[in-house]
């Protein structure tokens, strides 16, 4: 019988190396950012960086998901539901990014509130996913830890943690995108096609 999960199953093996990519590109962007804040120089191409980075970090997060829905299937829905909206969101935007870099299109509209979505999308699919993998026994706790810890990032710098510079708060995120990489390199996470109770349809 077909696994509910489907074609994301074979992002479960990839998803340690999504996340490094990811991190690895992001942290072109978190260069970028101290380099602004300590010297005021900036290359735009690094926001181009950050966003496909970002795009690869979301795809890894996906990857989460097939394991997880054997023990909270409609948890781990929601979550990968939630985290395909920034995935898709900085894919194109990283795609538009690179086409205007290389001269095919350029004046693109660029609507305000994109970024704010994509950014609160991320931040939710983080806690949907941090609180499911603390709620089962799939992957290790301290993937779970490490998602809550980078959603909660947002309403810290915005509250009490106001006046500390941008960057550093780049940088936990990048510490905890290469973290989550190397803990599911190391993890030896159950095949999704075993059966797992799983929680009650009904």
């Amino acid at each position: 019988m077909p696994s509910e999960t489907g074609h994301l199953e074979s992002l479960e093996a990839k998803a340690p190396v999504l996340f490094l990519v990811g991190g690895a590109l992001y942290a072109v962007f978190v260069a970028n950012s101290v380099l602004t804040t300590y010297t005021g120089t900036s290359f735009s191409e690094a926001n181009t960086f950050a966003q496909i980075g970002k795009a690869f970090i979301m795809v890894g997060t996906i990857g989460l998901f097939p394991a997880l829905a054997t023990k909270r299937r409609y948890l781990a829905r929601a979550a990968a539901v939630v985290a395909a909206i920034p995935a898709i969101g900085w894919a194109f935007v990283g795609v538009v990014g690179i086409a205007e870099a290389v001269g095919l299109i350029s004046g693109h509209p660029d609507p305000a509130f994109v970024p704010f979505v994509l950014l609160i999308t991320k931040n939710l699919a983080f806690v949907l996913f941090g609180v499911t993998v603390l709620a089962t026994d799939i992957h290790p706790k301290v993937i779970g830890v490490l998602l809550l810890v980078w959603a909660s990032l947002l309403p810290l710098w915005m509250t009490v943690l106001s006046g500390v510079p941008i960057f550093v708060g780049d940088i936990i995120g990048l510490l905890v995108t290469l973290g989550v990489g190397v803990v599911l390199l190391k993890a030896d996470i159950p095949a999704t096609g075993s059966e797992t109770p799983a929680e009650p349809t009904a």
